[in-house]
């Protein structure tokens, strides 16, 4: 594993050698004076990255005597000889701009904020307007520019997702950051629960013409709480109106049965400014069929078990949220935002049983199960600005309600032999989870000078989780429902965390360097409500300290190192004791005794972002030594899925992402990961694996005229690595035509999803001590999806929100969410 490293370590510092242009500098002049701006766009606060300067001596402008790139903040700075001259900036897209400079030399000449304006060209009714390039770096992450997508008003923010660096959606529309399904979604800088519960279904169900841009934060500094994620995924959506309204409408279905609607509405009046979003969406899949097979076998007694079946499913869901911001002056700026989701699915199975061996018997299990979710949040956020440029203090609250309950029902016919119900027997089970949270954070930011700056904040969480279920069977002698007491398992869970933080950064030139140290202090009360009643005390302190350093190569090329210690304390899904046995032979359930799991990661990025060509090559290295591990055994005839603190992993990863536009037709772009893991088990020497795993997705977009576009996409994703199970490669691909009509107001899209293949078959295998087992779905893939959206209103300026907001992002959520995990889970893991 050192050698794998150290060779891997090695060949990315070469490439990223390699990659650096060498730029050979001539003598300065004597006495010269620098000229230093910036360029933005007409949103004043929208920099211009590598915007082009063209220097040339006043009376012969067509002579350049110099010529420079901003950096990615639009800034430049020149050093000439005294004299006149005139400064032409131009930028893709944009209006060229001269200006006409004297350079004095007694003193260095500022020319302050440079504004340039937006233009198109308007030739035989084909418009054709310049791209800025869509990706930027900074310190501690990248970010996607979703607004200047031309694809953008076409797409959902899933589909945008697939285009982003270090970002992958698989053929099921789950999402991986760097490989890895343990990160977070973020909306405007806080976590959602509406999108935390359900991300696909709601990222699919956002019009990505409402989003602004899509932040990958590869580094998350000590502001962050001190979660064991492999990143964060910020969404921020666009809030430009001015004085006047936008917004969108649109509907979509499918040949499965599916169907949605959505709407976004942007108001402001004076120093008012509203957002809200709106969804609904019924989801169907039809029929799919399943295999299972267990074999058992020394030390357990030998048996083979097979198990056949059919499923299908469908549900619902409406989200709604919307914030309301008020600017009384510039120094004040106060935000108050409201969100509702709720939901639920539903699924009738049919599955056919036959055991031989040390058990013999069969039976015919009839099963229905439905999922409910939901939430309420609320929060307020106040900003304080003062005179000093970039220094602030903002107060925020937070409350959560998000409640998860479940239900199912069996019934068993067709029994034989010696199982464990009779024929006949029918029993239910209701669980009625969820949790109550409040959150108050202080922050404080003071750029000290243009290169130092520091930030500090205290926080305060209460959650209040509870779980209870009512089990019951039908007494077929007596026709009557009665309580199973031997399945009740209960719990509740109180957590107090207390955290404060210090953060410092330093910018000059092309360093850049970021650092901070956050500590928390956890309380947690665990009432384990059974037949025998237990309750666990848990305190622990942690330091969390973290460390990023940016190092710019050249004007379009970046290398960043970075190191974090982070900590993932187990939420609801992974502490709930409720057992769910809704197939007798094989149950699940959580574990309330459960400790937070400490990681630490280690990366190397190297970034390089033009207007036609973007790279970018990042070297991953974590491990941790008490990670949360899903694992698997047998009791009794029963196979048991639960989690422990007994996972040792390491993990080495490399992301690769590039994009090409060579012309205004055509863009190119591909996202893929390899990554080796090595993960064992603290108790049982028996349970370790190690091995490669990756993902890969790529896509080709040509734009033709008439705002006629044909898109085509693709991808593959092996198995991951888990501590017990191996899971099968499948590929994916796709091919959707858009069309815009109305002055681009009205998108219609139609894709198609699989079209080839009607199914798609996933396969896993679990061994463990005395056990194999195999599972098999085969998964209906193809189909086809139309939608149309409508917008209206004139995007100007931008409503305001504040800049720190609460983000609780602490809480390891476990296998009802596809989108946080640990490695080596089955539900969730890298």
């Amino acid at each position: 594993m050192k050698r794998l490293l150290f060779f891997l370590l090695c060949c990315f510092t070469s490439i990223t050698l390699f990659a650096q242009t060498s730029v050979s500098s001539s003598g300065a002049a004597k006495e010269q004076v620098t000229v230093r701006g910036q360029l933005a766009g007409p949103d004043e606060d929208d920099p211009l990255p590598y915007a082009t300067i063209s220097i040339s001596k006043e009376g012969a402008s067509e002579k350049v005597v110099k010529k420079l790139a901003a950096d990615e903040k639009g800034n430049f700075s020149v050093s000439l000889p005294a004299g006149k001259y005139v400064f032409t900036f131009q930028f893709v897209g944009m209006n060229p701009l001269k200006k006409y400079v004297d350079v004095s030399a007694r003193m260095p000449a500022d020319l302050g904020k440079i504004v340039l304006s937006e233009s198109s060209t308007q030739l035989d009714e084909v418009s054709v307007v310049a791209q800025r390039p869509l990706v930027k770096v900074e310190i501690d992450k990248l970010t996607y520019s979703a607004k200047d997508d031309p694809e953008a008003s076409t797409s959902s923010v899933l589909d945008l997702l697939r285009k982003v660096p270090m970002v992958t959606v698989d053929g099921e529309d789950k999402i991986q950051l760097k490989g890895s399904t343990n990160f977070k979604i973020y909306l405007n800088g806080k976590p959602s629960n509406m999108i935390t519960n359900n991300p696909s279904q709601v990222l699919k169900s956002m019009p990505a013409n409402s989003i602004k841009d899509i932040e990958v934060i590869t580094d998350p500094g000590a502001k962050y709480d001190a979660e064991g994620v492999g990143g964060i995924i910020n969404i921020i959506t666009d809030k430009r109106v001015d004085d006047g309204y936008s917004g969108s409408v649109g509907a979509n279905g499918d040949t499965y049965g599916g169907y949605g609607g959505n709407t976004y509405l942007a108001l402001k009046y004076g120093k008012f400014g509203f957002t809200g979003n709106a969804s609904y969406y019924h989801h169907s899949r039809p029929e799919s069929e399943s295999n299972y097979i267990r074999e058992d076998f020394t030390p357990n007694p030998e048996n083979v078990l097979t198990q056949d079946g059919t499923n299908k499913s469908d549900g619902g869901g409406l989200f709604f949220s919307g914030a309301l911001s008020y600017e009384p002056d510039t120094l004040n700026l106060f935000n108050l935002s409201v969100s509702r989701f709720g939901g639920d699915f539903s699924s009738t199975g049919l599955q056919n049983a036959l055991s031989k061996g040390a058990q013999n018997y069969s039976y015919l299990a009839h099963s229905f199960s439905k999922q409910k979710y939901g939430g309420v949040e609320l929060s307020a956020d106040y900003q304080r600005n003062f005179k000093k440029k970039g220094e602030m203090l903002t107060l925020s609250y937070r409350f959560q309600q998000n409640p998860n309950d479940g239900e199912y029902e069996n019934l068993f016919t067709n029994v034989t032999g010696d199982y464990f119900y009779p024929e006949g027997y029918r029993r239910k089970s209701i669980n009625d989870a969820g949790g109550k949270e409040h959150t108050g954070q202080i922050d404080y930011v003071n750029p000290l000078t243009n290169q130092h700056s520091v930030e500090t904040g205290l926080k305060y969480i209460f959650r209040q989780n509870t779980s209870e279920s009512d089990n019951t069977y039908f007494d077929v002698e007596d026709n009557t429902w009665k309580v199973d007491l031997s399945r009740k398992n209960d719990l509740d869970h109180d957590q107090h965390i207390v955290s404060g933080y210090a953060g410092y950064s330093f910018k000059t030139g092309k360093i850049g360097v970021k650092t901070g140290l956050r500590g928390e202090y956890t309380d947690q009360d665990i009432h384990f409500i059974s037949a025998k009643d237990t309750t666990i005390q848990t305190h622990f302190f942690d330091l969390v300290p973290s460390l990023t350093f940016s190092y710019q190569l050249g004007m379009t090329q970046t290398l960043r190192v970075g190191y974090n210690m982070r900590i993932s304390r187990p939420g609801i899904w992974y502490l709930n004791p409720y057992v769910n046995d809704l197939n007798p032979t094989n149950i699940s359930y959580g574990n309330p005794k459960l400790d937070a799991e400490q990681s630490h990661s280690f990366n190397i990025n190297f970034g390089s972002f033009s207007q036609k060509v973007n790279l970018n090559a990042s070297l991953n290295y974590s491990f941790t030594k008490n990670a949360i591990s899903y694992y698997s055994f047998i009791k009794d005839g029963v196979t048991h899925n639960t989690y422990d603190n007994i996972g040792k992993n390491q993990n080495l990863g490399l992301n690769l992402y590039g994009s090409w536009t060579p012309s205004a037709i055509i863009r190119l772009y591909a996202n893929a990961n390899v990554n080796y893991t090595d993960i064992r088990s603290t108790t049982d020497n028996q349970l370790k694996n190690n091995g490669f795993s990756g993902q890969g997705f790529g896509g080709l977009m040509l734009t033709f005229p008439k705002d006629f576009r044909v898109g085509a996409n693709g991808g593959i994703f092996s198995g991951r690595v888990q501590l017990q199970t191996s899971q099968s490669a499948f590929y994916f691909y796709s091919f959707n035509v858009m069309k815009s009509f109305l002055n681009k107001k009205l998108d219609v899209n139609l894709s198609a999803s699989n079209p080839f293949a009607e199914f798609v078959e996933f396969s896993s295998t679990t061994k463990g001590e005395g056990f194999m087992q195999k599972s098999s779905f085969m998964q209906p893939m193809r189909s086809f999806r139309l939608s149309v959206t409508y917008r209206f209103g004139d995007l100007k300026t931008s409503i305001k929100k504040v800049q720190r907001t609460i983000s609780n992002d602490d809480v390891k959520a476990g296998e009802s969410n596809s989108q946080t995990g640990t490695s080596g889970s089955t539900g969730s893991g890298n």
